[in-house]
């Protein structure tokens, strides 16, 4: 039903009025058509909640009122923190005031008789925690491989995970011992993602993630690049001074990112100065800059036209004798 008043093909009723020509030239601002999309998004993915519900109902499940002290966390965390961003308190707000309106899933405990252990919900359970209320639950037999699955893919419709705690929950998969398939499957990633994600949660140590959080706005090109700086035997040293500072723990979690990649940015330039050649009138022509993968030539070929074709010219000429030296 929900759907059908936004189905595009639904036929016009005739009305008998002539319809009028829209004026073209007023243009909705891009903030308000931002707006009308996010709230048509998050329509589109409560349809999708509801349906979902609607085929567990049909399969024969019932919605159970569960003790929360009894419902246990999934094995394979997902969030580096569920419970300090706007949102959550914004959850808490809604249950309170409006009830638990979707119900978290659930599998029997595989190895505690009387609790639960949860595949999707872990906020929703944090707040009927905070409020001291029973947590609306699906009950369903899951294997680990099941369970995992279903929780990413319910991160995954949400959209609201950051990509750092979806590398992660890569890396919780991986350390379980579940197979490359089964982890793409939970987080509906093609192969090179999943090398990305799981080279940027091994490049980062967890006590450093920890510390910045989840920084949504920070994407995969930046935590990329302070997987790289964190390449630096110094950058290390560095950060962890940073990151045990009161006044970087009194901001936001994007904030603390920023903190931290400027610091190392610094602290590369700092450390590794780059290498400077000059021609016979003292001009800079080649700018050699350290990284942890080594160095990047920069050729100024306004200076020096023609170098830089030069210089690819003699590589293997240099390789060679390199190799033989």
């Amino acid at each position: 039903m929900l759907r059908a008043a936004f189905d595009k093909d639904q036929p016009a009723p005739d009305t008998g009025l002539v319809p009028q020509v829209p004026d073209t030239s007023m243009r909705v601002p891009s903030a308000a058509v931002r707006a009308m999309g996010l709230t048509l998004g998050r329509i589109e993915e409560d349809a999708a909640r509801v349906d979902a519900l609607s085929d567990s109902l049909a399969r024969g499940e019932l919605v159970h009122a569960l003790d929360p002290e009894v419902v246990e966390p999934s094995f394979v965390d997902d969030r580096i923190d569920r419970t300090a961003d706007p949102d959550f308190r914004r959850l808490v707000d809604s249950i309170r005031s409006s009830g638990q309106q979707v119900p978290i899933l659930v599998r029997p405990h595989p190895t505690a008789s009387g609790r639960y252990q949860v595949a999707y919900g872990h906020r929703r359970l944090g707040a009927c925690l905070e409020l001291k209320q029973p947590v609306k639950a699906l009950v369903r037999n899951l294997n680990n491989e099941e369970l995992v699955v279903a929780q990413g893919k319910e991160n995954a419709e949400r959209r609201n995970l950051s990509f750092i705690e979806r590398a992660v929950f890569a890396a919780h998969l991986e350390q379980q011992g579940f197979e490359r398939a089964v982890i793409q499957a939970a987080l509906a990633v093609h192969p090179a993602e999943m090398t990305r994600l799981l080279s940027v949660a091994k490049g980062i140590p967890q006590a450093v993630i920890a510390a910045i959080g989840p920084a949504p706005r920070a994407g995969r090109p930046r935590w990329m690049e302070l997987a790289e700086l964190l390449g630096h035997p110094k950058a290390h040293e560095v950060l962890q001074d940073l990151v045990t500072k009161a006044s970087f723990r009194q901001v936001g979690s994007d904030t603390r990112f920023d903190l931290a990649i400027g610091c190392l940015r610094a602290t590369r330039t700092e450390l590794n100065p780059p290498v400077l050649f000059h021609d016979a009138k003292g001009r800079i022509v080649v700018r050699a800059e350290s990284s942890a993968l080594g160095y990047r030539f920069l050729v100024d070929v306004n200076a020096a036209p023609g170098l830089d074709r030069y210089l690819l010219d003699k590589l293997p000429e240099l390789l060679a004798g390199f190799n033989h030296r």
